[in-house]
């Protein structure tokens, strides 16, 4: 029966009876045609997705994921009271200035290195995305450097390890540090925000593992923009928008998430340091 012949054959039945007809009318008409096991297994996906818990449905799909209980967005009256109390946060104006939501889910590295590279003031280059205005962008990021390092179709499906972000950056006009967790106690790494964050000149990128500061995902990029003493805590802008908001990590648990091993490279993830080159 087709959903016109179904709804004429209803048309004259009661008012119940006659919206029951159009939802199935509906359906008719918007279900796909497919095999009969596929039919099958539909049917079931649909009954188990009623059986989900009211719950799992309060974020919407397009939404940000809820921030872990043990971290502190940035937008929470108490994130904000950390950033207006504490005295390193120098890093933190200037990258804000210039925040980027990474174009695709592998460009953490990316979105972070150009922030960075806004945010020193430094000497731009033309950019392809606004032709009159000089502006480090994530389209134009790998056109200096070495496609053996790393390029932009690799890059868009793996991401970039600490070493490889480091060699990118050493094609800018910035200096470069790196270090890889694995090579620093807890105070080492510490003392490195303490000393980006309180400056304008010089930013401290994180390599971490989402997983082991109570977040959903694998290996990840972003910078660190200030640091609360009273808290022991670091301020984390998530280049990743879409997915998880600015907040608060513990310092411990970001030295652990930078000390999670990349299965790429075999190493401990940590930072990368960029600034001004001395003159």
């Amino acid at each position: 029966m087709t959903r016109y012949s179904l709804i004429r054959a209803v048309r004259r039945s009661k008012p119940l009876e006659w919206l029951a007809a159009c939802v199935v009318a509906t359906l008719v008409a918007c279900a796909p045609l497919s095999p009969v096991a596929n039919q099958a297994a539909d049917q079931t996906a649909h009954q188990a997705s009623l059986q989900v818990p009211a719950s799992a449905a309060v974020r919407p799909a397009d939404g940000p994921l809820p921030v872990p209980p043990n971290l502190v967005a940035l937008t929470q009256p108490a994130g904000q009271k950390r950033l207006m109390a504490t005295a390193h946060k120098q890093s933190y104006w200037p990258l804000s200035q210039y925040f980027e939501t990474q174009r695709n889910e592998a460009y953490c590295s990316v979105a972070t290195s150009v922030m960075a590279l806004n945010a020193l003031g430094i000497r731009r280059p033309e950019s392809t995305q606004y032709p009159d205005f000089p502006y480090f962008s994530q389209e134009d990021f790998f056109r200096n450097v070495d496609p053996q390092v790393a390029n932009a179709a690799r890059v868009s499906k793996e991401g970039m390890t600490l070493d490889q972000l480091g060699a990118a950056l050493s094609a800018f006009p910035v200096e470069v540090m790196k270090f890889h967790a694995g090579d620093l106690t807890l105070d080492q790494f510490r003392d490195l925000i303490l000393d980006t964050t309180g400056r304008s000149d010089r930013f401290a990128l994180l390599n971490f593992s989402r997983v082991e500061i109570g977040e959903r995902g694998g290996g990840h990029w972003s910078p660190l923009a200030a640091y609360d003493a009273a808290s022991d805590s670091a301020l984390l802008l998530d280049v990743a928008r879409y997915k998880y908001p600015a907040v608060w990590v513990p310092v411990t648990q970001l030295y652990t998430g930078a000390q999670a091993v990349d299965s790429v490279s075999g190493l401990s993830r940590g930072m990368v340091i960029v600034g001004t080159r001395a003159n």
